[in-house]
């Protein structure tokens, strides 16, 4: 179900740190296939959260990736970035990563210093956020 991964997010979940046990949060991750890539990699005990602004997306996301609900390594999220908080009782994650979301790649400037501090809030200290503004990712520092 949803298809193959596209070279672009191949390359993209290649260059993240990734190994068993991380839990990961990727910002605009709809339709999930490379929240289905990540949750493969971070297996079994890992855990991957999907944020999408877009219902329908999310909607997409969870039934593209309902073997890794249903295993527990993946879970969604409907909320903007820029106004997005964990929800009580949810672990912050070792890293983040985003592909095309526009708060975070330069396309919305404004939003960027909002988007920045609610994924700090999400991280563990010291980890990391990828953006794709590099080759393929760029790392931002968090604090």
């Amino acid at each position: 179900m949803g298809g193959a991964l596209s070279s672009r997010l191949l390359a993209v979940v290649d260059a993240l740190p990734l190994r068993p046990g991380l839990r990961v949060l990727e910002v605009g991750g709809a339709p999930g296939a490379a929240a289905r890539e990540v949750a493969r990699r971070i297996a079994p005990e890992g855990h991957i959260l999907v944020l999408d602004r877009s219902a329908a997306g999310i909607d997409l996301t969870r039934k593209n990736c309902s073997a890794e609900i249903h295993a527990g390594l993946l879970s969604t999220l409907c909320a903007t970035v820029e106004d997005f908080a964990l929800p009580p009782g949810v672990e912050p994650f070792d890293l983040a990563f985003a592909c095309r979301v526009g708060a975070l790649d330069g396309r919305h400037p404004r939003l960027y210093d909002a988007a920045i501090r609610a994924v700090a809030r999400a991280v563990t200290p010291g980890g990391a956020l990828f953006v794709d503004t590099g080759d393929p990712l760029r790392r931002v520092a968090l604090d």
